[in-house]
């Protein structure tokens, strides 16, 4: 027969109980923490595709338009107007939600602006301007999605080796 302990210690079945509780929710609180970390990186990132694609269709479609040489202003505001609205929705949401800056206001007023340049220049080298501004702008957001990323994986890099106690 087992004798009751009489003394103020615990049982070790109890500490065993208890120990194995804390590592798992410990455990769980790390999962937690990775997942919700990939998602939110996974989400960042087709965020930026989705914009970086938008933005790519709209300086195709651009280009389309003015071959045509019978382009309007009216119509080729209609068309910036339209097209960046969605831009900058998409952009503003990211920018709330993560805290990312994919395009900065500068080039974004640049996108809105040069096309005018190019349907009233005379000598008809929109492409090549076109072009430059388009990759400039997909460079843009490309860079920083990136140092947005590494921003955020040199943070975590950070607060583990700060957690760590030198060897000796």
């Amino acid at each position: 027969m087992i004798q009751p302990i009489t003394d103020n210690t615990l049982d070790p079945k109890y500490m065993a109980v208890i120990i194995s509780s804390i590592i798992a929710v410990l455990g769980w609180l790390f999962s937690s923490y990775i997942n919700t970390r990939a998602f939110r990186r996974a989400e960042t990132s087709k965020l930026k595709d989705k914009i970086a694609s938008l933005t790519e269709a709209f300086f195709d479609t651009l280009e389309e338009k003015m071959k045509s040489r019978t382009l309007k202003e009216s119509e080729l505001d209609d068309f910036i107007s339209g097209k960046i609205s969605i831009i900058e929705l998409h952009l503003n949401h990211l920018e709330r939600k993560i805290r990312i800056n994919l395009i900065n206001p500068s080039q974004l007023s640049k996108i809105r602006s040069e096309p005018y340049d190019y349907l009233t220049a005379s000598n008809g080298d929109y492409k090549n301007s076109l072009t430059e501004l388009k990759f400039s702008t997909l460079e843009m957001i490309e860079e920083s999605y990136t140092s947005w990323y590494f921003r955020n994986e040199n943070l975590i890099t950070n607060l583990l080796n700060k957690t760590k106690k030198p060897a000796n």
